[in-house]
């Protein structure tokens, strides 16, 4: 054996010593070779390796123990009952073990909590075998099980330290790109857990686990495996809101220390039990939207905490353009009105029709709708007013929080109970049309949410702007035939959004 192999060493003794030590007792050397060969493999583990050592070490004693059995005469009638056990034992754990070694890295990292799973079990099996020829006490079972509770956590620090390295993310991210959605998930959700970690134990590692982990999901174009951020995944940076709705607190924040995102906190519920098991049956129709849409008519959702303040908090990427409302103030005489309204139109019908089953919005209206970096329109905000009912007991229209989009909602959703529904969604649509076409509020003439009301119920209409730059924009006779039909008194009179997307000549 040449000298690089005996540097490698096990309870302070290198593997030539160890097979020196143990030649001369009968039917042992096949266990000493599988014990050789789980040192010698133990070393090149490219991960968990603390973990691996403890295992190493516990094999030894597995064959030292059996040494001594038969040096004290403890084993007679029963060596080859224990020597065959043990041998299957060992035998198992190398193989696990070259399974381990052949992973690589990257693997590995994916892999890390099933191999210290795998760990863990092998060394229950050591100890069985030795409680079963009574071979070891039970006291020291309980300390090898505390040392190896010390080692996996160690692998974790150093695991984390690892993934803290901006070379190591760059590296993972290229590797992973050619890995199953399924692998590059784990690793992702992996890395959460690591956040968590080493959010309490040093900021730099959380930091660089941060960043590492916001380049694997814009190159995978993933969303995070858990969308409840409770590991520092997104901070607030504004103290004061920068921008609020009826509904909504909007702050500016900083998503995994490199993106920057809106946190909208809805102020109307707590964040309480209840509250928390809303929006975790909420997370899973944004997933199902993300999958589906990819950003292409609605605002993405990165997830939701509620670890910030009183109030739940939902976490969207910026947009620096803002609202709609805002963006076609700004930029008037270059936006194409008519293929504005119809990709929002175009959100609208992803919701109803593409969603299975359908999605009613809610509240749709220009400050619900954010303008993306190609001048491209973003539903925001779908599925918060249901969020808002579930939670509070008390139907969204008829909340506090619901009166300033009284100029939107339906006659119908404005009494008894006050259901939103899809043929709402349609009359909120064109009030959004009439007010993006304006850039005014929709019955701007009338002072009092409640007075429009009121004049929705009887059959009232919004006038008809007739300024020249307003038609110029396309507000011309035919939308507003559109319009008046959308907001029909009677909910099944209304268009559908297949209907609304044929007028505006748009295949659905």
């Amino acid at each position: 054996m040449g000298p690089a192999m005996q540097l490698v060493t096990s309870l302070g003794k290198t593997t030539a010593q160890i097979v020196a030590h143990f030649s001369l007792v009968p039917g042992l050397p096949p266990a000493v070779d599988l014990l050789v060969g789980i040192i010698e493999l133990c070393e090149n583990v490219p991960l968990n390796r603390n973990a691996a050592r403890c295992l190493r070490d516990r094999c030894h004693q597995l064959v030292m123990a059996l040494n001594d059995g038969y040096q004290t005469r403890k084993l007679d009638g029963m060596m080859a009952a224990a020597l065959d056990d043990a041998i299957h034992c060992l035998i198992d754990i190398q193989t696990k073990m070259n399974g381990w070694v052949h992973l690589g890295k990257f693997q590995s990292f994916t892999k890390q909590k099933q191999i210290e799973a795998d760990i863990q079990h092998c060394l229950s099996a050591v100890s069985d075998c030795l409680l079963k020829f009574q071979l070891v006490s039970q006291m020291e079972i309980h300390g090898w099980q505390a040392e190896f509770a010390t080692s996996a956590k160690l692998d974790r620090m150093e695991l984390g330290q690892a993934l803290s390295e901006i070379k190591i993310g760059q590296d993972i991210v290229i590797n992973m790109l050619g890995e199953n959605l399924g692998n590059t998930r784990q690793l992702m959700k992996m890395m959460q857990d690591l956040m968590a970690e080493n959010k309490r134990l040093a900021e730099r590692a959380h930091t660089g686990i941060s960043k590492n982990l916001w380049q694997l999901q814009a190159q995978s174009g993933e969303l995070m495996p858990e969308l409840h951020l409770k590991s520092g995944e997104v901070k607030r940076i504004s103290e004061q809101p920068i921008r609020w709705t009826n509904i909504v607190d909007i702050y500016e924040g900083v998503y995994l220390e490199s993106e920057k995102v809106y946190i909208k906190a809805l102020r109307v519920v707590d964040a309480n039990e209840d509250s928390l098991r809303r929006f975790k049956r909420e997370v899973k129709i944004w997933a199902e939207v993300w999958k589906r849409d990819r950003g292409e008519f609605i605002l993405p959702f990165y997830g939701f905490a509620q670890n910030d303040g009183p109030f739940p908090y939902m976490v969207s990427p910026w947009q620096k353009h803002g609202n709609v409302l805002e963006y076609v103030k700004v930029h008037d005489l270059e936006v194409d009105y008519h293929r504005l309204i119809t990709r929002i139109a175009r959100g609208v019908h992803f919701l109803h029709c593409t969603m299975k089953p359908p999605i009613v919005h809610g509240v749709i209206r220009a400050e619900n709708i954010y303008i993306n970096d190609k001048g491209n329109p973003l539903l925001a905000d779908f599925g918060v007013s249901q969020i808002v009912t579930d939670i509070s007991g008390i139907p969204f229209t008829q909340s506090h929080g619901a009166i300033q989009s009284y100029r939107w909602f339906a006659p119908e959703a404005c009494v008894g109970e006050g259901r939103l529904s899809l043929r709402s969604d349609i009359y909120a649509y064109a009030m959004t049309v009439l007010e993006v076409m304006t850039h005014q509020q929709p019955w701007s003439h009338i002072r009092h949410a409640t007075e429009v009301v009121i004049k929705a119920s009887n059959g009232g209409l919004p006038l008809r702007p007739a300024q020249p730059r307003i038609v110029e924009r396309g507000l011309d006779d035919k939308i507003w035939a559109l319009l008046t039909k959308c907001w029909s008194t009677k909910w099944d009179e209304r268009p559908t959004i297949e209907e609304v997307l044929q007028h505006l000549g748009s295949s659905p």
